[in-house]
């Protein structure tokens, strides 16, 4: 039977970290009352159907829509489950398994190079900050020295199985690999600086403080230290360990401890990320997380102390804010949103200050404060690429694509599914659409549409970026009636074979390596645009202002019935090419552009190369290995 009073050893159960998710969702949803109070419903449908109903019944709309609309919660949730699970389950495998008291030994056989074994172990134990910490004074019982154990529990809270699944979900293979390698520079940085400090009050022995006991789960019956191990098995799966030898159960109920203790984290991130996309003030999001904020590295470093960002939360957020922009996502801030806020979570500092004395936890601060700015900072010097939204699905094995003249792309204020994939000079090139939960197919909205045709598509990796394209609008397809069927339809009126028809090698790409079947035709082949016509094709591409040629035109009669085909679930391309700056020809293509929320205006002159990713092959291969690593110990 639990014993709900606590064990007599080590007390009850701690209770800051549960503390510290109610004030977070107590403040979410004052946020909420405030939000509601002041400007009523989010949604502009609620507001003339809710005029002059109570503040509680808009209130429970305003919930209920929270829930339910086509970015809510109830689609984020269903996003990240089946990621989240994938880790309990690995999670469950582990403490089976008894694998961390394992690596425990391993780290006893080596010098120096354990805090190299430490920081790995770390980032493949499925436990976060507080949970590490029991794993830590376990060590210093067995006289571990103090810097693998730093090691361990500065990487242990920024990466694991599960954070790693959830993090390519919402932020794709780069941002996965840069999180990692952050994750991994930032544990060995704080062992070796353990390391030498040592002989300065760092000793194993004159680290903790005297008779503090670190609350955690001490209670698993192969605990290593017989001084503080104890049989009350306050945990639910080592009260079924202990009435079975069934391994099999035994997973079942460690993974369900896992479910319930975990959940709660990832439950609280998504709800945070879209209370965030729904409620903060758009010039705050982008004054920390847009491109101009030189300081917003520091400001982001420090401002993620006082909450509690769980590394299972983080990434789920991050993709949420990113729809919020009306720029590309600066690099560095997200990054040390990343891993600034799960090494810092209040609930590990409230523990570290009880537990270590003050000089190790002011050690342990400054290793995670004053790394967190220094590699953010190192990593948008070196790494990350200004103006490009890293780990983008239309850029991957991107190196550069043309630049030039092109049409400028302006989202709208409350176009939250629009997310800027380029903006050089900060004037947007290149953006998508994306609403799986409207049964909307994917839009992709190229302003420097030339890259498309037959001068164009051979430079640098347009061929490469353009494939990427055609996939990820097939992925975003809910076409019933047709797969892998692209029309190529350019507003052009010119006779023969011009200098801008779409480039003959990025067809013979689309249909001989990736699979597609693509006809290409234009104004002057096909004058009107109908129904029937695009029935027959998943994505439909159109590109206007490729020339100056008369009577290229969408009517209004094409742009509905192109409209209502991608609400049908086909996907849909809009290119503009160099002439797109006609005030005529972008009021035109506009008048299909605004249903998503999105408009083109003016016209900007790029340099012809436009560099996209300074680490093509790294970002290609390692997700690739790390993958098949996590798959093997799996």
């Amino acid at each position: 039977m639990k014993n709900k009073n606590g064990c007599d050893v080590h007390g009850a159960p701690h209770k800051g970290a549960n503390r510290t998710l109610l004030v977070l969702m107590g403040a979410a949803l004052f946020l909420m009352v405030w939000q509601v109070w002041v400007n009523g419903p989010t949604a502009q449908a609620l507001k003339s159907k809710l005029a002059g109903e109570s503040f509680f019944v808009i209130f429970g709309y305003e919930i209920w829509d929270m829930i339910v609309s086509t970015d809510g919660l109830a689609f984020q949730i269903t996003e990240v489950f089946p990621y989240f699970m994938v880790g309990v389950f690995f999670a469950g495998y582990i403490r089976t398994y008894k694998l961390t008291q394992k690596m425990q030994r391993y780290l006893n056989r080596y010098g120096k190079a354990s805090i190299l074994l430490g920081a790995t172990i770390g980032m493949f134990t499925p436990l976060c900050a507080c949970g590490t910490l029991t794993t830590a004074i376990s060590l210093i019982f067995m006289s571990m020295p103090l810097a693998p154990i730093m090691a361990l529990l500065v990487t242990s809270p920024l990466m694991s199985p599960s954070a790693y699944l959830i993090t390519y979900n919402y932020l794709g293979p780069e941002w996965t690999v840069i999180k990692t390698l952050a994750s991994f520079i930032l544990g060995i940085s704080a062992g070796f600086l353990t390391h030498y400090l040592r002989n300065k009050g760092f000793q194993t022995k004159e680290v903790l403080i005297e008779g503090a006991i670190a609350r955690g789960d001490f209670h698993d019956e192969h605990y290593p230290d017989e001084k503080f191990k104890c049989d009350c098995k306050e945990k639910f799966g080592n009260r079924v360990a202990a009435k079975t030898n069934n391994m099999f159960v035994i997973f079942l109920a460690k993974s369900t401890e896992m479910f319930l203790m975990v959940g709660k984290y990832v439950l609280v991130g998504v709800v945070i990320g879209v209370i965030v996309q729904r409620y903060v003030p758009q010039d705050w999001i982008s004054k920390l997380f847009g491109q101009e904020g030189v300081f917003s590295i520091v400001w982001i470093t420090f401002g993620s102390i006082p909450i509690f960002l769980h590394q299972l939360s983080t990434p789920g957020v991050l993709y949420n804010i990113k729809g919020t922009l009306d720029s590309t996502l600066n690099g560095g801030a997200a990054l040390a949103f990343l891993i600034g806020g799960p090494v810092t979570a209040m609930p590990t500092m409230i523990m570290f200050w009880a537990v270590f004395k003050k000089r190790v936890f002011a050690l342990y601060m400054f290793i995670c404060v004053v790394g967190t700015i220094i590699i953010a900072y190192s990593f948008q010097a070196l790494i990350f690429t200004p103006y490009v939204d890293t780990g983008n699905a239309l850029l991957r094995g991107v190196g550069s694509v043309s630049g030039g003249r092109g049409a400028i792309i302006d989202k709208g204020p409350e176009a939250e599914h629009v997310k800027i994939v380029m903006d050089p000079q900060q004037k947007s090139l290149l953006a998508t659409y994306y609403n799986p939960n409207a049964g909307i197919g994917g839009v992709v909205f190229d302003a420097g549409g030339a890259k498309f045709m037959e001068d164009g598509a051979g430079k640098f990796d347009n061929e490469k970026y353009i494939r990427n394209a055609a996939a990820w609008i097939e992925d975003q397809s809910f076409s019933m009636s047709s797969s892998r069927k692209i029309l190529v339809y350019i507003l052009s009126n010119e006779p023969g074979k011009p200098h801008n028809s779409f480039s003959s090698k990025v067809l013979d790409s689309l249909m001989k390596k990736d699979d597609f079947s693509v006809s290409v035709t234009s104004r002057r082949e096909t004058p009107e645009i109908s129904e029937d016509l695009l029935l027959q094709y998943s994505q439909i591409w159109i590109f206007s202002g490729m020339d100056k040629s008369s009577g290229t035109f969408l009517s209004d009669n094409e742009v509905e019935i192109i409209t209502q085909i991608n609400q049908f679930g086909s996907g849909l391309l809009i290119g503009i090419g160099q002439q797109g700056d006609s005030a005529e020809g972008l009021a035109d293509i506009n008048r299909l552009a605004k249903e998503f929320g999105v408009t083109f205006s003016g016209s900007v002159e790029n340099s012809d190369e436009l560099r996209v990713s300074k680490f093509v092959d790294t970002f290609r291969i390692v997700p690739e290995i790390m993958g098949k690593w996590y798959k093997l110990i799996n």
